[in-house]
């Protein structure tokens, strides 16, 4: 009981308290120096009976959006349930005891009884788990502790460990006969890694430019272009019906094409775009006219004030390539613009207006050319209850499973059918704050605890979160350690900051067995990353990546 209470304390203990709730914020009040800008906190409930408040289950999630000395504001994020008010604040991760056993009648062994009794007395709240129980995956917000309790004829071992083999505390015993087993002793639950690219482990014949999973094993640069002129966003493509695939890039002033080569941009076409104050929202492509060439479709907002108030406005544009030059197929679209690739590999165009006083407004819609005229369809039904098109992800495993990443960098699993949240992922993938633009509130906002009113919102582009078949039907996102716009935050807050260097890093996930695992990750990037991807140079499967270093230049990395 000593060594599961010592490692059940650091995870277990309140950080804070909440002191106001206006809507989705939080003012909150932090006990905790350590709790950084992006740390996700939780509200725990009552449910359990006789269990500790540290580890009831956890009934909502707070992120941190800013800190001042002991105070703090957060959002309420989606999916908590109504949260008390002054409710304390625990760490979003927390521990449960698992007990597994491989004895067929354990509750016949003296001390089986002993240890389970003993649980009870301490008030440790356990749970008896199977092998597969353990294997598939736990509760969210849980990191077990797991008491092995094993038989192997007559010796039985006992062991507090984790999911990740680590063994806290492990000793044996000798009894006088062998006790019926349901399986062989030495039970473990990590999942075996999934590697992809060599002939003897691909999945489904696929290729991928690395051999998966790891801190990027094989996964080489290969060379760098600087660029002259800042970018926000980019995407492969064809344009021209030659072969191999062309890049163009986006800013808030143009959208130009080259073909890669040789470490070299060649230009191919260049279109102004009507207005100097577009803000470049995201950047995809596809041949949705269906005459062989990939159209672009330019997600673009535009400032504006309303009552006073600063606001944006969606004025997207499509354009496909014509000989040297780029031509307008159609502007002034209020839509954000999705190409997905679906489970059976073909593409598919979705847009999703913007709401009044919130950043997207659903439902998410089919859309393409029908009667060579452009046109919005129906609802594309396996995003149903999905707050933004750009968040989420089908699960190529499961066509019931579907992957949702929210403005704050948390992964989470549902059924697409129902909505009913499956799992989430440990790993928090950050805020990404590039591109920033303002929407309006419907009230002017008076925020306890600081002096302050609000009349509109601060919106970012959403990043880079796309599923690619033939790299393994694997997922990559950006994760985010670098803070890009902490001077976007609002006037007065200071932001607590350590001196060490923040990294970027692109991650490849797959959502299986129960898990969202880590499938992949590219180098670090002590520099921002933009935007990446995927196309092919001399034969070979690359990823090109969009970086910002500290003096704000701008390059193409590109990755084997």
């Amino acid at each position: 009981m000593q060594t599961i209470q010592r490692h059940l304390n650091p995870g277990n203990q309140a950080v804070g308290n909440i002191t106001l709730i206006r809507g989705s914020t939080a003012i909150l009040n932090l006990q905790n120096r350590q709790i950084t800008i992006g740390t996700t906190l939780a509200v725990k409930g009552n449910n359990l009976p006789g269990v500790p408040l540290p580890l009831q289950d956890n009934i909502a999630r707070i992120r941190i959006t800013q800190i001042n000395g002991n105070q703090a504001r957060g959002s309420i994020l989606p999916g908590s349930l109504k949260v008390p008010p002054r409710s304390l604040l625990f760490p979003l991760a927390h521990n449960r005891v698992y007990l597994y056993t491989n004895l067929t009648a354990p509750q016949n062994l003296q001390p089986y009884q002993d240890l389970t009794r003993t649980l009870q007395q301490n008030r440790v709240p356990y749970a008896i788990k199977t092998w597969a129980q353990i294997a598939t995956g736990d509760t969210p917000g849980i990191r077990p502790l797991i008491i092995a309790f094993e038989a192997n004829r007559n010796q039985i071992t006992y062991r507090l460990t984790d999911r990740d083999q680590n063994i806290f505390l492990q000793n044996k015993f000798a009894l006088n006969f062998a006790p019926p087993t349901t399986r062989p002793a030495g039970a473990t639950w990590s999942q075996t890694p999934i590697y992809i690219g060599t002939p003897s482990t691909s999945i489904g014949g696929v290729q991928s430019f690395t051999q998966a999973t790891g801190p990027a094993p094989g996964t080489r640069p290969a060379g760098k272009i600087k660029l002259k002129t800042a970018y926000k966003r980019l995407v492969f493509a064809d344009y021209d019906k030659q072969p191999g695939q062309e890049l163009a890039l986006l800013n808030e002033q143009w959208l130009e094409i080259y073909r890669l080569d040789n470490l070299k941009l060649k230009p191919m076409g260049r279109y102004r775009l009507p207005h100097k104050d577009f803000i470049p929202i995201h950047l995809h492509a596809g041949d949705f006219n269906h005459n062989g060439l990939d159209e672009l479709y330019l997600s673009l907002g535009r400032p504006t004030l309303v009552d006073d108030k600063h606001d944006t406005f969606l004025s997207s544009i499509i354009l496909e390539q014509k000989g040297n030059t780029l031509k307008l197929l159609g502007k002034d679209y209020p839509y954000y613009f999705r190409v997905i690739e679906q489970r059976d590999g073909k593409k598919v165009l979705m847009v999703q207006n913007m709401g009044s006083f919130k950043q997207y407004k659903p439902p998410i819609r089919w859309a393409g050319y029908y009667k060579d005229k452009f046109a919005v369809r129906k609802v594309y039904g396996q995003s149903r209850d999905v707050f933004s098109l750009y968040n989420f992800n089908l699960s190529p495993f499961s066509k019931e499973q579907i992957l949702v990443l929210d403005e704050m960098g948390n992964l989470a699993g549902f059924n697409a059918k129902n909505s009913e949240l499956l799992l989430t992922s440990d790993t928090q993938f950050g805020v990404f704050d590039e591109s920033p633009y303002m929407q309006k509130l419907k009230n002017i906002e008076y925020e306890g605890g600081f002096s302050l009113t609000k009349t509109a919102d601060i919106r970012y582009t959403a990043r880079r979160f796309v599923k690619r078949n033939n790299y393994g039907q694997q997922i990559f996102l950006i994760k985010k350690g670098r803070v890009v716009n902490p001077g976007m935050v609002d006037k007065g807050l200071g932001l607590v900051l350590d001196e060490k260097v923040k990294h970027d890093q692109i991650i490849g996930l797959q959502w299986r067995n129960g898990e969202i695992r880590e499938s992949w990750k590219s180098p670090k990037f002590p520099r921002d990353i933009v935007d990446f991807g995927f196309t092919k140079a001399n034969g070979k499967e690359i990823m090109v990546v969009l970086t910002r270093n500290n003096d704000g230049k701008y390059a193409l990395e590109l990755l084997h």
